[in-house]
């Protein structure tokens, strides 16, 4: 996000976008390939592989609810 002129959408946003604006709202470090296992575990995208924001988060509250 810092450095890129590229506008967010929050209804396609790519792994890294996602991971970047998470490490803001989180005050930490959110790797980008936390993100990537996310989705190689289900985690909804569209046909280009980005992410809906709401429907992510939505799709990470669902599996906190799961437990491990």
């Amino acid at each position: 996000m810092e450095g890129s002129n590229e506008e967010l959408n929050p209804n396609a946003m790519t792994a890294e976008q996602t991971a970047a604006l998470f490490s803001k709202l989180r005050q930490r470090k959110v790797p980008v390939a936390e993100i990537e296992a996310d989705i190689e575990a289900g985690a909804p995208t569209n046909a280009a592989g980005r992410l809906n924001l709401l429907n992510y988060t939505a799709w990470m509250l669902k599996e906190a609810g799961r437990g491990e």
